[in-house]
């Protein structure tokens, strides 16, 4: 397909693909957690990227769009329990260190795109003792790319998850702006809620920035990334909290669509899969003329 490029680079297999008019393109890296590593609308460079953690399979990959999976957020002491039984889980979930596999192509009329299959296996059940299939659709057109994650439930049991994204957006942070709907905020840095009614910008002269927008009410978030670089991120209700992170001197700032929380698997905030049914999620960036 002409839309669709591949290439090795370090010993790293990173499959390109083109919107129609190839005016725009992203990048995937299948056996780095499916990650996106590249995303190019319109001639605007939309993500940040450390290229030595790409490369380096001890690290983990410093921007792109991680996938997080089967939980987004920390966990505890590393442990976590399923099944009524204890295990090891990383930050984020395994997904981001996972192998997937290509199970397709999209040539849609007006968008092209990749499909990518991370089914249970050896590995993941080392983590998680449950049978099931991933797939991540990435699909594009000129002005917009479209994530959806689809979650089967293969096992016999309930399957407990919550997932999200880690887009690391390339940004001035001196232009930087964030409009969402949103009542309640968490400053995962000072452990304190944040009244909002007196929030006006995000201060970035702090060594780190992790703030937890809870219940996001609006299904787009408006982000000024530089003077001539607008987006929206849009969002189907499952992912409803956006996390905020950024670290003083690197020019990203991390706008994350969460279905839960940090923790928040201590507090039974999982998304229950009944055995043989399929979960749906969508999120996606778009430019935008203006944001008001």
């Amino acid at each position: 397909m002409e839309f669709v490029e591949k290439s090795f680079e370090n010993g790293l297999e990173l499959v390109k693909i083109y919107s129609k008019t190839k005016n725009s393109y992203f990048t995937v890296a299948p056996e780095r957690g499916a990650i996106v590593v590249l995303l190019n609308l319109s001639g605007k460079e939309i993500l940040y990227l450390n290229e030595a953690t790409l490369f380096d399979r001890t690290k983990n990959i410093r921007g792109g769009i991680p996938v997080l999976f089967p939980i987004c957020g920390r966990v505890v002491d590393g442990k976590i329990f399923f099944k009524g039984q204890e295990f090891e889980m990383k930050n984020h979930g395994f997904a981001r260190d996972s192998n997937f596999n290509i199970a397709g192509y999209v040539d849609m009329p007006d968008k092209n795109g990749i499909i990518l299959r991370l089914s249970s296996n050896e590995f993941t059940k080392r983590f998680y003792p449950y049978d099931f299939e991933l797939l991540l659709q990435y699909l594009l057109n000129d002005e917009m790319f479209e994530v959806k994650m689809i979650v089967k439930n293969e096992d016999s049991s309930i399957m407990p998850f919550y997932a999200g994204f880690h887009p690391y957006f390339l940004c001035n942070k001196e232009d930087f702006t964030l409009k969402l709907e949103c009542e309640k905020c968490f400053d995962d840095v000072e452990k304190r809620f944040i009244d909002l009614q007196d929030f006006k910008e995000i201060d970035f002269s702090k060594p780190e920035v992790n703030l937890d927008f809870l219940d996001v009410g609006s299904s787009e978030v408006e982000i000024t990334l530089d003077r001539d670089k607008k987006i929206l991120l849009l969002k189907d209700e499952n992912f409803k909290n956006i996390v905020v992170w950024s670290l003083k001197d690197f020019d990203f700032v991390c706008v994350e669509p969460w279905m839960g929380e940090h923790e928040g698997y201590i507090n039974n905030k999982f998304y229950y899969l009944e055995p043989g049914t399929i979960f749906e999620g969508w999120f996606a960036i778009k430019l935008a003329s203006k944001v008001k």
